[in-house]
């Protein structure tokens, strides 16, 4: 018995030596620095460019990820809990405000204004012509930044300068009074962006939630300004749009829809065309279909530019706690590098890398390029400094961003509006309710 038990105990004292010479991970350092990183969405991590800080800040700092698609904790999971740990002062040093769309997961204005994320002026300004400004402007927190990205769509309504006018902002009055003018069977907006679910109200409607959220909603005392006449009209015209669409009857797939629907906008058929700017070059497009195109905008009715940017990819912010402030801006800065192909960057969307930027500009002027954009091949001559002046001048003068947008609230006007499109509701009592819900909302986030 006395063997056997002396046996187990070697064999405990072997196990243990073996698991400290390598079968464990050491225990860690404490001379090095561990930054978490908040992972909210499936790609919401570049995992090339955290390896890469990692090896080349091994012993000093590392960033250790954290997937909040997995975690739960007390009946909270993803994104709940992490919004728990934020408000305990426990949150992560580096968050993820989302990959995927145009917003953010995460109610970005709200941390913003309480104080839970890091303004990244400071560190951008400290390394002059590092971004194309515009498109963070835009994303600003009263005058913060508190966000950033690495591309960015123009994103506008646009039609042909001879029907709209050479102009970047009207009115609802002045687009229906640009669409009289036209052919009747004319339609204002078509759909070509869901071959299952081609409801042009309520894609004109949340697109135009998703750009100017701060026209009806003020976050801080909590007031909504939806029972006003520049709603009123905007979803009057919403409510003209035609879901109905003969000539899709006849396509049997969306790629033929997409060449329908250029055949319309070329003939005519169709006043206005949404869409975004994936680069400047678009421009060369966008004349082609219209003979001459002004990118008017949305119809703000406040003179503003009627565009917004949408910002592309990863967004990520940095907590105001963060351990080490100047390691994480070091690892968020990279997306401004230019690790990516010209490719890449030329047909995802617009960098915000001026560097990037600039070689981008710099190759396209100099070749003739082509474009599948619409479902069939077209060809153009190189970006003229002409067409750039007018597109880039667009650009800077835009002023509003998606990432400002809270996705609830948009769903929730949208669901308010369905019964007014469906004619099983008045617009008064649209309004009505969209005020009593969005103003419970808003006022619940606070």
């Amino acid at each position: 018995m006395k063997k056997r038990a002396l046996s187990v105990l070697a064999a405990c004292i072997l196990l243990f030596s073996a698991c400290s010479a390598g079968g464990q991970e050491p225990p860690p350092d404490p001379g090095v620095t561990t930054l978490i990183y908040a992972k909210i969405s499936e790609n919401g991590v570049d995992q090339k460019r955290l390896s890469a800080f990692n090896l080349e800040h091994k012993g000093e700092v590392q960033i250790e990820v954290r997937d909040y698609t997995q975690l739960s904790e007390g009946g909270k999971q993803g994104v709940d809990l992490l919004m728990t740990e934020i408000a305990a002062g426990k949150g992560p040093d580096i968050i993820e405000l989302g990959a995927a769309g145009e917003t953010s997961l995460l109610p970005y204005r709200q941390l913003a204004e309480k104080g839970y994320l890091e303004d990244l002026w400071p560190y951008i300004e400290a390394a002059p012509g590092l971004v194309m400004e515009a498109p963070l402007k835009a994303a600003e927190v009263n005058g913060g930044l508190f966000a950033i990205f690495e591309f960015v769509r123009l994103h506008t309504l646009i039609g042909a300068k001879a029907v709209v006018g050479d102009r970047t902002n009207w009115t609802v009055k002045e687009l229906l009074e640009s669409f009289s003018s036209m052919p009747e069977g004319t339609v204002i907006l078509d759909n070509h962006w869901d071959w299952e679910n081609p409801s042009v109200k309520n894609h004109l409607l949340s697109s135009f939630l998703y750009g100017f959220p701060d026209l009806f909603v003020n976050w801080e005392n909590g007031q909504c300004f939806f029972d006003s006449e520049k709603f009123r009209s905007f979803l009057e015209l919403a409510n003209q749009m035609s879901d109905e669409y003969e000539y899709r009857k006849k396509c049997t797939n969306r790629a033929e829809a997409l060449r329908m629907h250029v055949s319309r906008l070329r003939d005519g058929s169709v006043m206005l065309e949404d869409i975004g700017f994936e680069q400047m070059s678009n421009i060369q497009e966008f004349d082609l279909y219209f003979n001459g195109a002004a990118c008017v905008g949305y119809p703000v009715d406040d003179g503003s530019s009627g565009s917004y940017f949408r910002p592309v990819g990863i967004k990520l912010a940095m907590s105001s706690t963060c351990r080490d402030k100047e390691a994480a801006w070091q690892y968020m800065r990279q997306m401004f590098y230019l690790p990516k192909s010209l490719h890449d960057y030329v047909y995802q969307a617009i960098p915000v890398s001026r560097s990037a930027y600039e070689r981008v500009i710099k190759e396209v002027m100099e070749w003739e390029h082509a474009s599948a954009h619409s479902g069939e091949i077209l060809h153009f001559d190189v970006l003229t400094a002409e067409d750039l002046r007018r597109a880039e001048s667009l650009f800077n003068s835009t002023t509003r961003s998606s990432i400002l947008a809270d996705k609830k609230l948009v769903d929730i006007v949208t669901e308010v509006a369905g019964a007014y499109f469906a004619g099983d509701r008045t617009l008064d009592e649209t309004i009505a309710q969209i005020e009593n819900r969005v103003g419970l909302y808003v006022n619940e986030q606070k």
